[in-house]
């Protein structure tokens, strides 16, 4: 009886120990976190941008990277630990030849002296890499933002297409029903009723294509940014940005505010830096040494004071000064290559926002203020039987490709100005949206 009431107790035991662990380890945790904030459903171009820059875990990620950089600072202005060391002479001779006593300790406290300017250029190194990083996450930060506004281009261009393709798809349905009442009343055959059903159902299939586009620009953006789960629906005008295609008057703008630029002039004045410091750190460090050894049995105590320093015979900072000179030159060659890549690239982002700008008006002159009357004169005509369902339908196909066209065209000059922008460096001040 008492052996089985032990196992009994014994498997009681361990299913309670069991079931608490069980319990524990799959008793939902309590996040303590604070709850994003909604992001908002509907957003103008200034809206989205804003969110970029205070929501975006993609830019919160590049602007740790400053961080890092200023920690470097610290790290920097930081002087040398002094050193401290301890020493025990033991007597194994029978005579006292070296001291008086059995045992010598010494204590002995060496520290060093910079006394040739290391830790102030080291401190004025690390703050122009600071300087140097800022003006780099900057530049990403100009450059995530043109992607950014392409996307939402992207996305009223496909709602625009939406548009063009709902107002023919209805127009469509409309024609459709009017070629029926012609069969029905024995003045059109099965064949045009065939035809304008399938040029609807064609109509439609484009429709579904265009919303399907249109979902998957959004989720890229949310994706780009680190907000899978936020699906914005862009609020806007779909119309060019009206920027002024005068180069040297942008190249002036570009060589003060450009990011790429600045970033290169930053590199550049963090390399000199880097330079003074490679020549301060060739000074060897010397360190001043102070101590006491003593003696007991009987006690005997003296002072000690000297300093130490490395002899530069082999090694001068050779390699140090060769890298920073590398480096330096480095950054001058990478300032003057970015200075002629940014002029280059300005002056063609201008033709081409030229060109362009002078096809969407041609086009909206010659092609688009005429579409009014080729809708009506394709229907009277056809109403009237002096044309077929086909010239009717390709009248009206004519009519959506043309307004698909002129969309193109108002997104490709967008697209263009955008360059503009950003190669003038006029990109966030254009909304008023900076890095912080």
């Amino acid at each position: 009886m008492t052996y089985r009431w032990f196992i009994w107790r014994r498997w009681l035991l361990n299913t309670l120990i069991g079931g608490f662990l069980i319990a524990y380890y799959t008793w939902p945790t309590v996040s303590l976190a604070a709850p994003q904030e909604a992001l908002p459903k509907t957003v103008t171009i200034g809206e989205l941008l804003s969110i970029v820059r205070d929501k975006s875990p993609r830019y919160a990620a590049m602007r740790q990277r400053l961080e890092r950089s200023r920690a470097d600072v610290v790290a920097a202005g930081v002087l040398p630990n002094p050193r401290v060391s301890y020493g025990r002479y033991d007597l194994i001779s029978r005579n006292n030849t070296m001291y008086e006593g059995n045992v010598q300790q010494e204590v002995t406290l060496e520290v060093p002296l910079l006394i040739a300017g290391q830790r102030g250029a080291r401190v004025a190194a690390a703050e122009k890499q600071v300087e140097a990083t800022e003006a780099g996450i900057e530049s990403e930060f100009a450059d995530l933002i043109q992607q950014v506004w392409r996307l939402f281009l992207e996305m009223l261009v496909e709602q625009r297409r939406i548009s063009v393709l709902e107002q023919s798809n209805a127009d469509m349905q409309h024609l459709s029903a009017v070629v029926e009442g012609r069969a029905q009343a024995g003045t059109a055959s099965q064949y045009d009723v065939l035809r304008a059903t399938i040029e609807t159902k064609g109509l439609q299939s484009r429709l579904e294509t265009v919303r399907n586009d249109l979902a998957s620009t959004v989720g890229e953006l949310g994706a780009m940014l680190g907000l899978p789960d936020w699906k914005p629906i862009p609020t806007g005008d779909l119309s060019p940005l009206g920027i002024p295609a005068d180069a040297k008057k942008l190249w002036k703008e570009a060589e003060q505010a450009n990011p790429d630029l600045e970033s290169a002039r930053r590199n550049e004045l963090a390399a000199d830096a880097n330079l003074e410091r490679a020549r301060r750190e060739r000074w060897p460090v010397p360190s001043v040494l102070v101590g006491s050894a003593f003696t007991d049995k009987p006690y005997g105590n003296t002072t000690f004071a000297g300093f130490s320093v490395e002899l530069p015979l082999f090694d001068r900072g050779q390699g140090g000064m060769a890298k920073a000179a590398a480096e330096k030159q480095s950054a001058i060659l990478d300032r003057q290559y970015a200075t002629a890549r940014t002029r280059g690239a300005l002056e063609r982002a201008v033709d081409q926002l030229k060109l362009r700008r002078e096809s969407r008006v041609q086009f909206e002159q010659s092609v688009m203020a005429k579409l009014p009357a080729l809708k009506a004169m394709g229907e009277a005509s056809y109403r009237l039987g002096k044309g077929t369902l086909l010239e009717l339908l390709d009248a009206s196909r004519s009519r959506t490709d043309t307004q698909l066209t002129y969309v193109e065209l108002v997104q490709a000059e967008t697209e263009a100005e955008l360059d503009v922008l950003r190669t003038s460096g006029l990109l966030l001040k254009t909304i008023d949206v900076k890095a912080p």
